[in-house]
């Protein structure tokens, strides 16, 4: 029982960094003209997914968020900036986490999303783009990397908040068509 609950959060976690590398990857290449600043897409839809792999998904995705923002930013972001890949990793790992907590503990949101509000999701992503913007320009701005941090904050919190924006229209839209097809089908 334990190896398949075990295999079970292995597949989890791989599919989150392989997705999330998948998006984040086809991200920089097609909104390349929204990066306004270093960190800072004026329209960023991978961090919409972020947080709803942890929504979903708990610690564990936000460990595969972890380590795919490592991976990122090794390989293409910031390439040979170990130290600074292990900060923004944790950071995108931890944010959704920390907005996660909050709201179910705040807010009152079920840890398992049954009955969440549109209210709560509202929440969880506005202190999730507040987080994540303040402590990515922070990182950004003390590794040198980035100038102003004002800029790069409003510039990220702007491209964060709409990311998660988009992905939880486009997750209701989604329903919306799916529940149309199931009640198609009984008929």
């Amino acid at each position: 029982m334990f190896q398949k609950i075990l295999l079970n959060k292995f597949f989890i976690l791989f599919a989150v960094i392989f997705v999330f590398l998948l998006i984040d990857f086809t991200n920089k290449y097609l909104a390349e003209f929204l990066h306004l600043l270093p960190g800072a897409y004026l329209v960023y839809a991978p961090s919409g997914f972020m947080l709803l792999f942890v929504l979903i998904a708990g610690w564990i995705g936000a460990l595969g968020i972890s380590i795919a923002t490592f991976l990122a930013s090794i390989l293409y972001k910031f390439p040979s900036e170990y130290f600074l890949g292990f900060e923004l990793a944790f950071v995108n790992g931890t944010a959704p986490l920390v907005a996660r907590q909050w709201c179910i503990q705040k807010l009152g949101m079920n840890e398992d999303l049954s009955n969440v509000t549109a209210k709560q999701l509202l929440c969880v992503g506005l202190i999730f783009a507040l987080i994540d913007s303040a402590l990515i320009q922070t990182i950004l701005f003390w590794n040198g990397i980035s100038t102003n941090f004002v800029d790069g904050f409003l510039i990220m919190f702007i491209g964060d908040i709409s990311g998660v924006y988009i992905v939880f229209v486009l997750l209701k839209i989604i329903s919306k068509k799916l529940v149309k097809v199931d009640i198609r089908d009984t008929k």
